[in-house]
């Protein structure tokens, strides 16, 4: 019980650690380079659902495979702190497909929800190397690690892990009120782009969302590029966020066309563009073209033949020449 208490407090008083004129835009951090690692942060309740002051929490996440996880917790008062790893759970190496859960149950401390009304946000960041992200910094006598001048740490953080191979999610949840909204009408040119709104999956637009009053970042994905909109919501309102994403069609893929190649006598060897396919009698695939086709066999004349591949090429027939018959005409 005295563990609870001891965090009750450091909830109360972490404003002292804010820094001024922070959103989710400067919070927020997207990944730049692709990568196989996926992690995924919850909680006990849905993403934007309230707890009130006094109510416990719990926060859940998991990894695709092997990683080193980092979980910043950004305060309705504006303070940021590292709540894993943490004091009772000091190694941040985790197994991947496995849910971790803070605080878990195996500890003897507990999560309770403080402080001032407003919007809470957990950033959880992955990594398959423990040189990536920064150690969490040393402290005594509390169990999670406060970071003065939270904005400068995350720039700087920002900086540090650009281009390099990292996961991230986040969600959030309100302190002490239930937020009024308004509706938010996302498209995109084209669409089905990847919708990200304050850094959670959203699905692909076009896109309707009810949102909580207040500074909201969406970021359109379109394979490795992204636009990034910062926009505000007005309860009782409805408004539409856009972008136009420049992508270059891609062409699409040329269909095989299977082409029986026969040759008499048989046991020829057949190339294409001077790339051996085959000894006849064979089946190639090519898409529709002019190929050079070159027929070789020991003792016989060497073949070489432009042809047209299309959709009526079924059968290429070709009768070769002993070389002893060629000499004796």
């Amino acid at each position: 019980m005295k563990r609870v208490v001891w965090l009750f407090i450091l909830l109360v008083t972490i404003s002292a650690f804010s820094f001024a004129g922070a959103n989710v835009q400067d919070i927020i951090i997207t990944p730049t380079k692709p990568t196989n690692l996926t992690i995924k942060v919850w909680t006990d309740k849905s993403v934007g659902s309230t707890y009130y002051q006094g109510e416990s929490i719990h926060i859940y996440f998991k990894t695709s495979q092997n990683a080193y996880v980092t979980l910043y917790d950004f305060t309705p008062e504006g303070g940021v702190r590292i709540i894993f790893p943490n004091f009772f759970q000091r190694n941040n190496f985790v197994k991947g497909g496995i849910v971790y859960v803070i605080p878990n149950p195996s500890y003897n401390y507990d999560l309770t929800v403080s402080g001032q009304n407003g919007r809470e946000m957990i950033e959880a960041i992955a990594t398959t190397s423990p040189k990536v992200l920064p150690p969490a910094p040393s402290v005594r006598n509390q169990p999670f690690a406060e970071i003065p001048k939270g904005l400068d740490f995350m720039k700087s953080l920002k900086i540090k892990i650009a281009g390099k191979s990292i996961a991230v999610d986040t969600t959030y949840f309100y302190v002490g009120y239930v937020p009024k909204t308004g509706v938010v009408h996302f498209t995109s040119n084209p669409s089905g782009l990847s919708l990200f709104v304050d850094g959670v999956s959203e699905g692909k637009t076009p896109k309707d969302l009810r949102l909580a009053e207040g500074n909201h970042l969406a970021v359109f994905w379109y394979g490795l590029k992204k636009i990034s909109k910062l926009f505000t919501v007005q309860a009782g309102t409805y408004q539409t966020v856009s972008a136009n994403m420049p992508v270059t069609p891609i062409p699409p893929k040329p269909i095989n066309i299977k082409v029986n190649v026969n040759t008499n006598p048989f046991g020829a060897l057949v190339f294409v563009n001077g790339k051996m396919l085959g000894v006849s009698p064979c089946v190639i695939e090519l898409p529709q073209g002019t190929y050079e086709f070159t027929i070789l066999k020991p003792d016989y004349h060497t073949l070489v033949q432009k042809m047209v591949i299309s959709n009526y090429t079924k059968n290429i027939n070709i009768n070769l020449r002993s070389i002893a018959t060629y000499n004796n005409w």
